[in-house]
């Protein structure tokens, strides 16, 4: 500040009256009057306060104070005084000063004024205000801005006169003296801020100090008391606003004449509790006021602020024109709408607010709300007591205006002479409620009572259009609506007044309509493959909403499609659309007929749910059975399409109400390419498409001879299939003889042999053939025809990899003993083996083969004096060759493999062996395992992994891979806690005392008592209610452990994942993972996820097409989760869906896909915020109980909540463990027997018992009944026979029957050639050909089209974590909470007293150490560590440590990603033909499938044997029968 260095015994102190929002600085300047002429006096301040020294009291000083804004200067407000002025006024005022500190005018404080402001306010101060800018192009001649000031003579005149009318208590006030500052400025569009009219302070005299102020001014004024009546006030504080309203009415004039008064209470929606004009005494308006009542609901001030204008400002409400309306606004809280734009319409509409604010107010809206200046018109008070202390404030402010209103209305002065103002014309143009299709006009009426305008002319046009329209109104009304307007159109308004012998000029101005409103915030989303939900918000006004939809075909729309809705509905569904297509969907509100701009959007459907996981349970060598999992409920049909793989003979099945299909009269050895679709009604969905291959043709089984009479053998086979054509029977004898053969229907399972010779054996063959040509491979037996026989049916059964059962059929009873030789079919010269089998056996096991090993067997039948027929057959030994040995999952320390196991062997030894360095581990497992994993190995070095089959002391060839393990990656610091690693999916694992297949999470992350110790930033709680503890994991300690380590084995498709847990205050409100799987690249695969702000529980999973899919469940019971207390969640996962349980009780189940191929390579974490990635991000503090995942789904129902206090039931419960101990040894009175406990689990199988004494000898039995007659007796050895006398001839037979055909002839010489005949028959479909060699590159074709667009690519990695947002401003209040439930406030308090008395015990613990301690320090045993304590604070960082050593060269990166596909590049020229030159050999083909077995050329004829003995002559045969001996 500066100041004069001059003295002066009298300083003058100023208090300005300006904003300190958007001023800088302020200038005082003090001049001196005309007497002696001294330079000019300049100070700056900041503060409301100049103090000026050195004044000269004989001088007469004109004081200006401007507004400094940067570079510019704006009066605020000046005046002329004299020393001797001043102290006069002083004097004047000693005797009310006490009222007169409650007289400031705006602002917030305690309303005292100081000496030096009161002379300031007692003497007229003209303020300069920013010209008001009005749309209202005035009448011709032309308009001229002017400002008529006072002159300095007329202002100090005033002055006395006005204390001299002080002091004789005269209440008319000068005319003329001053006249406000008035200013038109024509053709500018109409500034927001309202116009702001100077206002003259008058000092109060001659009143007594302590009488109450009375408002002494007859001018007339409306004003509009605007209460806020939410629930927020309270009916105790609403009270005092009744007080406060009754302050405020109680100094002024009521009257029609004088001063109105209504009042307005809002909450939800306004309520008019009386109008101006309703009560016209002051007695009637207090009564009112003290007994309206209080209304509660929220805080809409702005739909108040318009019910204002609406309702409370029409004539018939009392509102009166030319008359100055005040508005007074009372609330206690941010507006729950838009204030903002309701006030700016009310304040251009003329009208002052005063804004009140009181408590949780918002300041900022109020002076946004108020009239200018804001300092004058906005009140803040902390609470409602305070009220009070504003009546007198308020009341002198709006006294004062109201008198300055009435003096500036009588210091207008009246019409002059001139014939242009005879007829004066309306003044201050003005447009609200500006609409698309309308505007509301107000004006000033013309102050001329001698000359009334009867009509007002309202003429308007667009400035497209010039003719013109017109409007009449009464003279008495000053407002018009102007409806059925063009949107966004310029208008050209004039308004004529018509008195009654002329009219005047016109008060013209332009105004621009709003553009129609479109609706806000178009979205569509598919809501089922054919149909879009649309939604959207409601533009106001709309009469009807438009929408045009039509499909895109590669991206251009089809014929648009138009449906229109009603203007209530904003949620609209369009339905018959096709599915998996992409939808244009534009929106355009209609008013009347006359639509809005659009809005647009691109929508698809969802697609046509197509089926899942096809299978093939039966596949044989004709037909497939197919089976599938439909995508979706209640399929109507399905299509089923299959062909050979290179695309010939397509055929096609439709199905309904089916899952499965059989696929019949295929080709055998095919690959055939079976597609599925489901069939809707809106058509077809996606194909899934498979790839399976037919068997072979099967051969016929169980080739036997039944019969053997004269030159017929008779021979039975099991049919191959049911679809044979026929059956090729061939037969020759191993002596000699031509090949003979047969053929048969395929309906035959039998047929004869004819020509067979006695003495001979015979090799039987027999094969079937298929329609499709195929021949399957022939079975062939021998047969020998030598007298005695020889076993006939010889076949092979029970093949193991060193045995097999070798049966056959007897040929008669008196086979001594059967001969069987066997011997393996190697190739090499291999000795042949011989077992004896006694003549009553049929079957014997041969033992000790070799694995896989095809064998000849030759069954000999022996007599007692010679050697019988034989039969012969092939077995082969199954193979002890374990197959398909794959890895199934490594990483850079650990490769697990797998195998298909083998039947009937005793286990497996697996050998791994580094092929960089030998080294060897090997393991044997038993038959059950079909996997194992080798741990601890080197990075980034190849093993060979081979697998051998064990069966007793034979073992299986090995079968050996190749596999390298990977590079080692960089790996946060992991605890070893003391877990046993399981090398298999689900190990035996004890949860609380039952013995089930899963893991123990808990202690796989070391929150075990005898482990957390060693775990940072985890701590372990006592709970009384359980014998477990609790667990406390605190912010950011992000507790991971290596997968490999948890599950090196992977996870069983279907578990139960058991947690316990609670949320902590302290827990931040973003989603966090309870638990979570992740790869190496910290990227979720599995996990649970918890989101405090929607209160949703999400389970995540990879699936079995490697896509992450999310299941989020929202249902009521999942939000307990968040209200602070234990609960317990089970998520139940199966094949096809996910089941939660909180707290036992089920919620929901959302269907889902198989689990897929988890990585064992990767981590799993605890309370990891979902927003961060990587080894060191931030995780969330928890608390945890228990945590398991059980290896089955119905876990649930074997768990309970007995650790749970809220659900325990003491009856089904266990009894609880108590930890409390007693003091003293003497045991306290038995309690009552507790309840009968649950039957315990069945005990195992006892051992067998010893075996007993032999017993007494029992009493002799009673006589049995006489037997009767018993059975035939076997027949007797054969009789020797004698050889009797040649009998005498017997008589002639009779005629035999036909005999049979004979042999075939040979064929005969060849006849003439024949005539062509006649087409026969289509014959059987060949063999499937081998495919062709490729054909020659066909010429370039034509440019194709542009191909669809590309499905949307998978979603990109989240980006990395943003910096830190500021502080965001202080929230609004929340509404009243949720009633909590009887049991949670229990467990709560519980909680809490458990952990006070927890930290009490250890308190007086610690105290009664301190008192035992023995005044000696002896060496005492050391106790076990006791409980981790809350992790301190963080240290300062220490010392910087010394240089470093340069580390050695790290290893090269890995690969990074793959970058995006490029864009394709453009077509090249046509290339030069190539050389023709012979190509390089191909590589070698496939091995082609299994020739057909065909005997040999008969070998050469022996010689003839010497005759041998006669033989014993027969006995008598049995009649011919051609099937004796044949059993079905």
């Amino acid at each position: 500040m500066l100041m004069s260095r001059a003295r002066s015994p009298w300083a003058k102190t100023l208090r300005e009256r300006g904003s300190d929002s958007d001023m800088q600085g302020q200038q005082t300047m003090e001049k001196e009057g005309f007497k002696v002429p001294q330079p000019e006096l300049m100070l700056t301040t900041t503060r409301g306060r100049a103090t000026v020294a050195g004044l000269d009291s004989s001088q007469e000083y004109n004081l200006q104070v401007l507004v400094l804004n940067g570079t510019t200067e704006k009066l605020l407000a000046k005046r002329r005084f004299t020393m001797e002025g001043l102290r006069e006024e002083e004097m004047i005022r000693s005797g009310s000063r006490e009222q007169k500190k409650k007289t400031l005018p705006g602002g917030s404080g305690s309303g005292d004024l100081d000496d030096v402001t009161e002379t300031l306010l007692a003497l007229p101060t003209v303020l300069y205000q920013d010209p008001t800018t009005t749309m209202v192009p005035t009448t011709e001649p032309p308009p001229i801005e002017t400002t008529r000031h006072l002159p300095d003579e007329a202002l100090e005149k005033s002055a006395k006169e006005k204390r001299k009318r002080k002091k004789e208590k005269d209440r008319d006030r000068s005319k003329g003296d001053n006249k406000e500052e008035q200013g038109t400025t024509q053709d500018k569009p109409a500034d927001n801020k309202p116009r702001k009219t100077p206002f003259l302070i008058q000092p109060v005299t001659d009143m007594a100090p302590r009488k109450p102020f009375e408002c002494d001014s007859n001018a007339a004024a409306d004003i509009m008391l605007l209460v806020d009546g939410s629930w927020s006030i309270g009916r105790t504080n609403f009270r005092r606003v009744r007080d406060f309203l009754e302050g405020l009415m109680t100094p002024f004039h009521i009257g029609p004449k004088y001063v109105q008064i209504g009042l307005t209470q809002y909450s939800g929606d306004p309520r008019t509790e009386w109008q101006l004009n309703n009560f016209t005494t002051k007695d009637q308006l207090l009564e009112a006021v003290r007994n309206f009542r209080y209304k509660g609901g929220n805080t809409f001030t702005g739909q108040a602020l318009l019910h204002v204008m609406e309702e409370n400002m029409r004539a018939k409400s009392g509102a009166r024109p030319n008359t100055p309306f005040f508005l007074v606004l009372l609330t206690d809280g941010k507006s729950q709408d838009d204030a903002i734009t309701a006030a700016n319409r009310l304040k251009n509409a003329g009208v002052d607010i005063i804004a009140v604010g009181v408590k949780n107010a918002d300041e900022a809206e109020l002076r946004q709300v108020a009239s200018e200046p804001v300092e004058l018109n906005v009140y803040n008070v902390n609470d409602f007591p305070l009220l009070s202390k504003l009546v007198a404030r308020l009341v002198h402010i709006l006294c004062g205006r109201i008198e300055d209103r009435g003096i500036a209305k009588r210091m207008d002065p009246g019409p002059t002479a001139d014939p242009a103002l005879s007829y004066p014309s309306p003044t201050d143009l003005r447009f609200s409620e500006l609409g698309s299709r309308e505007v509301k006009l107000h004006w000033t009426s013309p102050a001329s009572p001698a000359r009334p305008v009867q009509q007002y002319r309202v003429v308007f046009h667009s400035a497209e259009v010039q003719s013109p329209q017109e409007v009449v109104v009464s003279g008495s009304e000053s407002t018009v609506l102007l409806g059925g307007l063009s949107s966004q159109t310029l208008y050209h308004v004039s308004i004529f007044p018509v008195y009654e012998d002329n009219v005047g000029l016109a008060l013209r101005g332009t105004v621009t309509t709003l553009p129609l409103a479109i609706p806000a915030n178009l979205e569509v989303f598919p809501s089922s493959y054919s149909s879009l939900q649309v939604s959207w918000e409601a533009a106001p006004g709309a009469t009807q909403y438009m929408i045009l939809y039509s499909a895109l075909n590669h991206g251009e729309p089809d014929d648009a499609k138009e449906e229109k809705f009603g203007a209530d509905q904003t949620v609209v569904e369009l339905e018959g659309l096709i599915p998996s297509t992409d939808y244009s969907i534009t929106l355009y509100a209609l008013y009347d007929e006359e639509p809005s701009d659009p809005i647009t959007t691109v929508a698809t459907t969802f697609s046509l749910p197509s089926p899942v996981s096809v299978q093939f349970p039966v596949v044989t060598h004709s037909m497939v059975r197919v089976t599938w999992v439909p995508g979706a409920v209640d399929v109507p049909g399905h299509r089923i399409t299959y062909s050979t793989n290179h695309g010939s003979d397509v055929k096609q099945v439709e199905v309904t109400g089916q899952n499965s299909v059989l696929l019949q009269n295929l080709s055998s050895l095919s690959k055939y390419l079976v597609s599925v679709q489901s069939h809707y009604l809106q058509g077809l969905s996606a194909a899934l498409t498979s790839n399976v291959t037919t068997l072979k043709v099967p051969s016929p089984s169980d080739l036997r001879v039944t019969n053997f009479s004269g030159s017929d053998i008779t021979v039975r086979w099991e049919a191959a299939a049911d679809d044979v054509v026929s059956y090729l029977i061939k037969w020759i004898s191993l002596s000699g003889g031509d090949l003979q053969q047969l053929r048969v229907s395929g309906d035959s399972e039998g047929a004869i042999l004819e020509g067979v010779e006695d003495d001979k054996e015979y090799q039987i063959s027999l094969s079937a053939l298929y329609g499709d040509g195929a021949q399957s491979e022939a079975v062939a037996i021998r047969y020998s025809t030598l007298s005695g026989g020889g076993p006939s049916s010889v076949s092979v059964s029970e093949e193991t990899p060193v045995s097999f059962v070798v049966s056959w059929v007897s040929p008669n009873a008196h086979v001594l003993q059967y001969r069987v030789s066997y011997t393996a079919l190697t190739g090499a010269e291999t000795q042949e083996s011989t077992v004896l089998v006694p003549g009553g056996e049929k079957h014997v096991v041969l033992q000790y083969l070799l694995p896989d090993t095809r064998y000849s067997i030759q069954v000999t039948a022996e007599y007692r004096n010679r050697e019988g027929g034989s039969g012969s057959a092939q077995g082969k030994t199954t193979s002890l060759r374990v197959s398909s040995v794959s890895v199934v999952r490594s990483d850079h320390s650990s490769i697990c493999v797998s195998w298909r196991p083998v039947s009937a062997v005793d286990g497996y030894r697996i050998i791994i062996q580094s092929v960089k360095d030998k080294q060897t581990k090997e393991e044997t497992v038993d038959e059950s395992r079909s996997s194992f994993c080798f741990t601890d190995l080197e990075p980034e070095t190849v093993y060979r992994i081979s697998v051998h089959s064990l069966l007793g002391s034979v073992e299986g060839a090995a079968v050996s891979i190749l596999h390298p393990t990977a590079t080692a990656p960089a790996r946060i610091p992991i605890h070893p806690w003391l877990y046993p690693v399981h090398n298999e999916v689900c190990p035996e694992v004890t949860i609380r005392n039952s013995i089930v297949k899963g893991f123990d999470m808990m202690e796989a992350f070391g929150l075990t008592q005898k482990a957390y110790s060693s775990v940072e930033g985890v701590a372990a709680e006592p709970f009384v209610f359980n014998t477990l503890p609790t667990y406390t994991l605190y912010k950011n300690i992000q507790l991971t452990q290596s997968t490999k380590f948890i599950h090196p084995a992977g996870f069983s498709p279907e578990h139960t994942i058991s947690i316990t847990f609670r949320i902590l205050q302290d827990t931040p409100r973003e989603p966090f993972a309870l638990w979570q799987l992740t790869d190496n690249d910290f990227q979720p695969k599995m996990g649970v996820v918890l989101d405090p702000t929607t209160k949703h529980l999400v389970y995540f999973s990879l699936d079995y097409r490697g896509e992450v899919q999310e299941l989020t469940f929202d249902q009521p019971q999942v939000q307990r989760l968040f209200y602070g207390s234990f609960h317990k969640v089970h998520l139940s996962v199966s094949q096809v869906s996910v089941s939660l349980s909180v707290d036992c009780q089920r919620v929901g189940e959302r269907p889902a896909r198989p689990l897929g191929n988890l990585p064992t390579d990767g981590f799993e974490m605890l309370g990891k915020l979902v927003k961060t990635r990587g080894p060191n991000s931030g995780s969330t503090p928890f608390q945890l109980q228990s945590f398991e995942i059980v290896c089955n789904t119905t876990w649930v129902s074997e768990d309970t909540c007995c650790d749970l206090p809220g659900l325990r039931d003491e009856e089904s419960c266990p009894a609880q463990a108590y930890t409390c101990t007693c003091s003293s040894d003497i045991p306290g009175a038995p309690g009552p027997p507790g309840p009968t406990g649950k039957p315990g689990p069945r005990g195992e199988k006892g051992e067998k018992g010893e075996q007993g004494e032999k017993g007494e000898v029992g009493p002799p039995g009673r006589s049995g009944i006489e037997g009767g007659l018993g059975p035939l007796g076997n027949r007797g050895p054969r009789g020797m026979t004698v050889q009797g006398k040649v009998g005498p001839p017997g008589a002639r037979g009779e005629k035999g029957d036909l005999g049979r055909p004979g042999v075939q002839g040979l064929p005969g010489p060849p006849g003439p050639k024949g005539e062509v005949g006649i087409p026969g028959p289509k014959g059987i479909r060949g063999a499937e050909g081998s495919i062709g060699a490729p054909g020659l590159t066909g010429p370039r074709g034509f440019q194709g089209m542009p191909g669809h667009p590309g499905p949307t690519g998978e979603r990109g990695p989240m980006g990395s974590v943003g910096p830190t947002g500021l502080s965001g401003t202080k929230g609004e209040r929340g509404e009243k909470g949720e009633p909590q439930s009887m049991a949670i406030i229990y467990q709560l308090v519980t909680q809490a007293c458990e952990q006070l008395v927890h930290k009490e015990v250890l308190k007086l613990d610690m105290f009664i150490n301190e008192m035992s301690r023995k005044p000696a320090p002896i060496e005492e045993p050391v106790g076990p560590p006791g409980e981790p304590g809350i992790p301190g604070p963080k240290g300062p960082p220490g010392s910087r440590g010394t240089q470093g050593q340069l580390g050695a060269r790290g290893r090269p990166g890995r690969p990074g990603y793959p970058g995006e596909q490029g864009r394709r590049g453009m077509p090249g020229e046509k290339g030069d033909p190539g050389v023709n030159v012979q190509g390089s050999a191909g590589l070698k083909g496939f091995a082609g499938p299994p020739g057909e077995s065909k005997l040999g050329a008969p070998g050469y004829k022996g010689e003839d044997g010497k005759p041998g003995p006669p033989g014993i002559p027969g006995s008598s045969g049995q009649p011919e029968d051609p099937y004796y001996g044949y059993q079905p």
